[in-house]
């Protein structure tokens, strides 16, 4: 069975392992796919969505399909309107935050005392 995105057929996409995990991200049993895309480097079987148009798998942390090079899946987390962080780094739309390089520690109520 073929998959299609907006009309568009999926290619190499299983339609019996199949599912759509949000308007964007959906994984068969081998690939994950972004907006009928596949996502490079992507782990199917540890894949999640956690929103914002981010994501992750074991591994590696996405954001809109794209990996961000250099963020660590255990413990990345989302903070809210585009900004993330990890153990080393603040990120806002997927890319490195040089605003927040410097700040330890910081937190959601931090964001939103910035205006994020």
């Amino acid at each position: 069975m073929d998959v299609y995105y907006w009309g568009e057929k999926i290619p190499g996409a299983s339609g019996s392992s199949f599912q759509i995990l949000n308007d964007q991200y959906a994984k068969d049993s081998m690939d994950v796919y972004y907006t009928g895309k596949k996502v490079q480097d992507a782990s199917a079987s540890s894949f999640v969505v956690l929103g914002d148009g981010y994501a992750k798998d074991s591994m590696d942390v996405f954001f809109m399909g794209k990996k961000i090079q250099g963020a660590s899946a255990s413990s990345f987390q989302i903070l809210g309107n585009g900004s993330a962080k990890d153990t080393w780094h603040s990120y806002y739309m997927g890319e490195q935050s040089i605003v927040f390089r410097t700040i330890k520690n910081i937190n959601e109520l931090d964001l939103s005392i910035l205006g994020f």
